[in-house]
Parts: C-alpha cells; sequence; structure tokens
C-alpha cells in the first residue's frame, strides 16, 4: 500500500462543513490536502500544484461537476478522479463514470472508505495509452503533434493555450486578461495584446493545421480552444486567486 505522505488530494465541495472535516480527517491520515468550493478556484488551485487525486462533489455552484469531470479527464488523463455526491440514482452514476470517474461513492460516506479508496486508485494509477494527441510541456513551453512534430512556444503562448485547456469550454475576454495580461497595464492595452498574442499564435499553428481549427472566437464570450490538448509537466502561473 503506498505512502499517504506521497498522495496529494484536492477537494472541490461547496459544503464548508463537509470540506473541512473531510479534509481535517485526511490530512491526519497523512495526506497532503488542499481543498476549493467551484470549478473556477479548482482552476487556481492547479494553477499552484498538481494534485494526485481529485475528489468532486457534483452539485456545485457555477459550473457543474460533470463538466468539470470531462475537461479534468480530457487534460489530465493520468489524474486520479473521484466523485463524491449526493446524486445516488444509477443514471448519475453512469453519467459520472461517462465523464471519467475513477470511483463514484454516495454521500454519506465514511472517511475510513474514502481513505481506502483513495490508497487503492492511487496504487493502479498507471500511464493511460492516449490516441495520437497533441501534448503542451508548459516547462518546454513546445507542443508536440501526433506526426512527432514539435511547435517551440514562447512561455505567454503556452500560458494562454495551458488556460484554455484548464478552463474547457471556453474562456471570458476578462478571465484571459487576469491570467495572461499585465496587471500594470490598462484593459484596453491588455485587450490589444492578447489579440496580437492570438494572432501571432495561430500563424504559427497554420504550418500545421487550420488555425481556424485551432482557437475560436466566441463573440461576446471569449475564446476556445478546438483541438484537445493533454497538458504534461504541469508548471504553476504566479497568478494569484480571483
Amino acid at each position: 500500500m503506498p505512502n499517504t505522505t506521497n498522495i496529494s488530494v484536492l477537494i472541490v465541495e461547496d459544503n464548508v462543513r463537509l470540506r473541512n472535516e473531510l479534509s481535517d480527517f485526511l490530512r491526519d491520515e497523512g495526506f497532503k490536502v488542499s481543498s476549493v468550493s467551484d470549478g473556477v478556484e479548482m482552476n487556481s488551485a492547479l494553477e499552484l500544484h498538481m494534485p494526485s487525486i481529485v475528489i468532486l462533489d457534483l452539485n456545485l455552484p457555477g459550473e457543474d461537476g460533470i463538466s468539470i469531470a470531462n475537461r479534468l479527464r480530457k487534460a489530465l488523463p493520468r489524474l486520479g478522479l473521484i466523485i463524491l455526491t449526493a446524486r445516488v440514482r444509477s443514471v448519475d452514476r453512469s453519467e459520472g463514470y461517462s465523464a471519467g470517474a475513477d470511483v463514484y461513492l454516495t454521500k454519506p460516506t465514511n472517511p475510513e472508505e474514502i481513505t481506502q479508496v483513495i490508497r487503492n486508485l492511487y496504487a493502479r494509477l498507471e500511464p493511460v495509452q492516449q490516441e495520437p494527441s497533441w501534448y503542451l510541456d508548459t516547462e518546454k513551453n513546445q507542443i508536440s503533434l501526433p506526426n512527432d512534430g514539435v511547435l517551440q512556444l514562447t512561455s505567454l503562448e503556452t500560458l494562454l493555450i495551458k488556460e484554455l485547456v484548464l478552463h474547457g469550454k471556453y474562456i471570458s475576454h476578462e478571465d484571459l486578461m487576469h491570467y495572461v495580461g499585465n496587471p500594470n497595464e490598462s484593459d484596453a492595452f491588455n485587450k490589444s495584446r492578447i489579440e496580437v498574442l492570438i494572432s501571432r499564435l495561430r500563424k504559427k499553428i497554420s504550418a500545421v493545421t487550420d488555425p481556424n481549427m485551432f482557437i475560436k472566437v466566441l463573440r461576446g464570450r471569449g475564446y476556445q480552444l478546438v483541438v484537445p490538448i493533454v497538458l504534461s509537466n504541469l508548471a504553476p502561473s504566479g497568478k494569484s486567486v480571483h
């Protein structure tokens, strides 16, 4: 059985009492634990530290847990994912597993059982065989292509793509300015900076694929990443939580 001190757990749960109780219990068991209340806070937590396992509630404010599970599984296929929820219907369980959950637990669940589930899941986590895909290495600032080609990026281009991957469906102009913009400059400056950055990135991408099939502009909403990209060597951006 693996040493619990090697296992880091991120809890995504909006019920403060349940979140704190589970966090305290797992820490007492020796796990490294952090906790957040929703998908936005989870994104910021992932920027700072990549956990071994995420424990995810489904009934969250804002983005639903199923949507979060889907994007976590696509972006981070080697991440352990435990759904812990009050949804007990078989159709909910099926949807949870379809979204990528390794384990689906219903509340209330004995903390000792959760501990054992975490240990067992961590022990069997192995690299997942993936279909040919794009991989973003945030340390080397490069994208590895399915045909073994490599696109070298700037650090800002890497950061922009990473935020698009982590946010899933799309990222708003405001959020993108938060992560990629310069806080010492005006919104107008940062908006122009991001437009130039995306234009430069689309030109670079055009060497290997149609740029319109890479980043899509959603009018009035922001930007969406069209190509599925898997993150590797996820490095923190240094940005603070909203």
